[in-house]
Formats: structure tokens, sequence, C-alpha cells
């Protein structure tokens, strides 16, 4: 029975070292693949800086673009007739100056209650 256990085992690790071999045999191969492609990418991004544009150049697409972009986006909004416009405004205003009166108003009721407050003591 030990000699039987032994030979599983030698075959084990025999398949095993197949394995192994099998593998490092295959990451040789893209490793040279790999170098390869590099290379190959490298010459690629040379040729493609040489036709890069300047850094002002750039810029001045991106701006172009997004001007353009901005105009076409603006075309679209939904703007407020005069009237609307102008009720709207007047209503804001009223808003505020009823908003400035409480809060007015709320500050010398408090004021004047911590006075009384302090004069009592």
């Amino acid at each position: 029975m030990a000699d039987k256990e032994m030979k599983d085992m030698e075959s084990e690790v025999t398949e095993a070292t197949e394995v192994t071999e099998e593998a490092i045999e295959t990451t040789d191969s893209v490793s040279d693949v790999s170098a390869d492609d590099k290379k190959a990418k490298k010459s690629e991004k040379k040729s493609k800086d040489e036709k890069k544009p300047g850094f002002f150049a750039r810029i001045g697409s991106l701006l172009k673009r997004f001007w353009k972009t901005m105009k076409s986006e603006l075309k679209k909004v939904t703007w407020f007739s005069r009237k609307q416009t102008f009720t709207s405004t007047l209503l804001v205003l009223v808003v505020m100056a009823v908003a400035a009166i409480a809060i007015g108003l709320l500050d010398f009721g408090f004021s004047n209650g911590l006075e009384a407050l302090a004069n009592l003591f």
C-alpha cells in the first residue's frame, strides 16, 4: 500500500512539474509578444506626438467648442416674457421687505425684553 501511495505522489509531482513548465513557456512567449507590442506602440506614439497640436491651439479649439455648445443650449432655453419678469421681480422685492420688517421687529422685541429683564435684577 505504501508503494502505491508513493507512486501516486510521484505521478502528482510529475504532473505538477509539467504544468509549471508549460506555464513558464507560455509566460515567456507572452512576454516576447508584449515586448514587441510595446515597441510598436512606442513608435506609434512618436508619430502621434509629431501630429499633436500645440497647447494654445488645443485651448483655442476647446474654447471654441464650449462657446458653440453654450450658444446652442441657450437657444433651447424658454425665457420669461417682460410682464412675467416684472411680476416676479416685484414679488421678490415685496417678500424681502416683509422679511426685513419681521426680522427687525423680532430683534427690537428681543433686545427690549432682555433690557427689561436686566433692569429687574
